[in-house]
């Protein structure tokens, strides 16, 4: 689905120019995720010393928000991530250049999306694009075979694209039929494909080997896909993307210290749960740092 935001950034940039049972090591510790938002977040979704290039990118910026390279992400066995992550110096650089993109192009186009959009409509909207998912949820939940899962996935889609008119109403969490998330890379983890290294996407943020392995098979469990015409499909896609990021703008604000290690934690603390279940080793969030609760985010 996050193949969808490579749209956004050419969208948001051009808005701006007139002004988205791992078989991997089994104690796996906090989290947080766009992200995210995707999550997360969504994904985006979207330091220092080892930060390479990203920390030009910042100091160009005028930031200095970054964080130290010791977080509260760091105790005890949250350090286990680290090796997860061998291509920490390439990510960061990666990290860097996607949070440029979004301070100055995505970022800005999601704000002035809230700002023309009245609560009631971004909600709508977002119900609209979640039942959409529900449809590769299912499907997956069924190569998964959690039977319980997929039926009240398909359940909700099949309610909500009736009675909730294509969505855009949320009738089905009112039948208890409740929402979950998942995609190919949580199917593939719980079938034993090891993840292999943590990998940061250009724009499309936190992944891993495998998870960037299911990005293209993926899309054709996306609806949107299968419009046939360019400008439809690709305002679809930049409208969604908007959504997301705009939905993720509070959530960011719980990142404190590093914020490279704070989300790449908080993705591969999130793929765990997703696999190996909620009684997956998941230590607490650090606490928030009272310096950075003014800090407007990423």
């Amino acid at each position: 689905m996050r193949l969808w935001i490579f749209a956004l950034l050419g969208a948001s940039l051009a808005g701006c120019a007139h002004s988205p049972a791992e078989s991997e090591p089994a104690p796996e510790p906090g989290a947080a995720e766009q992200a995210s938002a995707q999550a997360q977040r969504q994904g985006d979704p979207v330091a220092d010393d080892a930060m390479g290039g990203q920390a030009a990118v910042a100091a160009s910026a005028g930031d200095s928000d970054w964080g130290e390279a010791s977080t509260p992400f760091s105790r005890g066995s949250a350090g286990q991530f680290e090796e997860r992550d061998p291509w920490e110096g390439f990510n960061r650089k990666i990290f860097g250049f996607n949070d440029f993109v979004d301070r100055y192009a995505i970022k800005p186009a999601a704000k002035g999306y809230q700002w023309i959009t009245p609560q009631w409509l971004d909600d709508t909207v977002t119900r609209f694009f979640s039942n959409l998912g529900d449809i590769g949820d299912s499907i997956n939940y069924v190569l998964q075979w959690r039977w319980g899962e997929a039926g009240s996935n398909l359940g909700r889609f099949t309610v909500n694209t009736t009675l909730g008119i294509a969505g855009l109403f949320d009738v089905a969490s009112r039948m208890d039929l409740n929402n979950s998330d998942t995609n190919l890379d949580v199917t593939l983890g719980r079938w034993g494909v090891p993840s292999g290294p943590y990998l940061v996407l250009p724009i499309l943020g936190p992944s891993t080997v495998r998870d960037t392995g299911t990005l293209y098979p993926r899309s054709y469990l996306w609806p949107p896909t299968y419009i046939e015409d360019d400008l439809t499909r690709y305002s679809v896609a930049a409208l969604y993307g908007i959504d997301l990021r705009a939905d993720l703008m509070e959530l960011e604000r719980n990142i404190v210290g590093d914020r490279y290690t704070f989300i790449r934690n908080a993705y591969l603390q999130r793929r765990l749960v997703q696999i190996k279940g909620q009684d997956a080793a998941a230590p607490a969030l650090p606490d928030e740092d009272p310096e950075l609760e003014s800090n407007e985010g990423w």
